[in-house]
């Protein structure tokens, strides 16, 4: 019910704007298609999306927004379990989850800055999120200088299974189910405060080039693994441990060339990583963005990506032990990962009376990537990671009136 009046509340403030002399709406709708799968392991995800925005003069901007995730797949319950070199995976459980986020936002510019808030509501089986956003920004020298700056605060619960509180970390059993979560008498709701500060920095250094720099913290306090996974330890299977405290830094650098003789340009993008788990990434991407015709843009991309593993990781816990903490997650383990992928986009042009149909704008686009993971340190018993390949697709569309 929350959800459902953050909804109806917020697109009728925008739908309002509809009224108000000068006001101009834009709607946008994408929805996104994620498949992964080989080897009996598998993970399919649509997202549709729908985003409304008012501008008033220029001056107020209210947002609605509204997202979902359709989810299913099969996944390993306990990563390590003795068994055949084929049963983890064979044996993989089946889920499936639906995920509700709406968010509604205001915004009020002045000719060089703007402010901007927003508050996020997400709702599914066995999570519940709360979230507010700031942020604020400023165009300096002749707009050649924008500096932006945001802090945003998540006040998260996950669903678990109700166990003692005094039961060491090797003996709690994973979740069987998301049955009951929020209100069963066998389940529990864990907090995570999430904290995330970015500042940024874009400066044109001259018509053809400009730069963006982003720096990132996060910190993290709270329940951070997944209930549903456990780990096997010798003996036993015990719900996976990781640590509750997680702080992470991330700094990023853009640099795009624009090649006025091909009317494209060149995107070059690098960002590092750490984490005091002792993950540390490096992210190198190239991009070329193409001006086929009028309005019609085509990009192209290719991403690669690099980690290590957590400190307390590792790829078998009966023989190699790391401290108090276990995880089944591939993700905290040393992995690599490859990515090609285009976009294609279509401004549709505007007749002689500045419109498209019965629309101020109309935009078409479509993405799509292809990914290859690496995952060198991570096995299901002594068998590799099978579901190492992944599609994503989206679709999306954007009409002004």
């Amino acid at each position: 019910m929350q959800l459902t009046r953050l909804l109806l509340w917020a697109w009728l403030g925008v739908a309002a704007l509809g009224s108000v002399a000068e006001a101009q709406v834009t709607v946008g709708s994408t929805t996104s298609f994620y498949r992964e799968s080989g080897g009996g392991l598998e993970s399919t995800a649509i997202t549709p999306s729908l985003q409304i925005r008012g501008d008033i003069q220029d001056v107020v901007t209210l947002r609605a927004g509204w997202e979902a995730d359709i989810v299913s797949g099969a996944s390993v319950a306990v990563v390590d379990a003795p068994g055949g070199e084929v049963d983890a995976v064979t044996s993989a459980t089946k889920w499936n989850d639906f995920r509700n986020t709406a968010t509604a936002g205001i915004g009020v510019a002045s000719e060089f800055a703007r402010l901007d808030a927003s508050y996020t509501y997400g709702h599914e089986s066995d999570y519940r999120s709360h979230g507010f956003q700031l942020s604020a920004q400023a165009e300096l020298f002749d707009r050649n200088t924008t500096l932006s700056i945001s802090y945003g605060r998540g006040f998260d619960k996950v669903c678990n299974l109700r166990q003692p509180t005094a039961l060491e970390a090797v003996d709690r059993q994973r979740l069987p189910t998301s049955d009951g979560c929020f209100g069963g008498e066998d389940r529990e709701s864990l907090d995570l405060a999430i904290h995330t500060f970015q500042g940024g920095w874009t400066q044109a250094w001259a018509p053809i080039l400009a730069t963006q720099l982003t720096l990132t913290a996060q910190v993290l306090h709270g329940y951070q693994g997944n209930p549903y996974r456990a780990v096997w330890l010798g003996r036993a299977a015990a719900q996976e441990h990781h640590p509750e405290h997680r702080a992470r830094y991330a700094g990023g650098l853009g640099v795009r060339l624009w090649l006025a003789p091909l009317r494209g340009a060149l995107q070059l993008f690098g960002r590092l990583y750490r984490d005091t788990w002792n993950i540390r990434s490096v992210t190198a991407e190239l991009a070329y963005d193409q001006t086929v015709a009028e309005g019609l843009r085509v990009r192209v991309r290719g991403r690669y990506y690099n980690q290590t593993g957590a400190h307390f990781y590792s790829d078998d816990y009966t023989r190699f032990p790391r401290g108090q903490y276990f995880t089944g997650d591939r993700e905290l383990s040393p992995m690599s990962s490859w990515l090609v992928g285009g976009r294609l986009e279509y401004d549709i042009p505007a007749n002689d009376e500045g419109s498209v149909g019965p629309f101020a704008r109309f935009v078409l686009a479509a993405k799509f990537d292809w990914i290859k993971y690496d995952f060198r340190a991570f096995h299901y018993g002594q068998v590799s990671v099978p579901n190492n390949t992944g599609i994503l697709a989206t679709l999306g569309l954007e009409a002004g009136f």
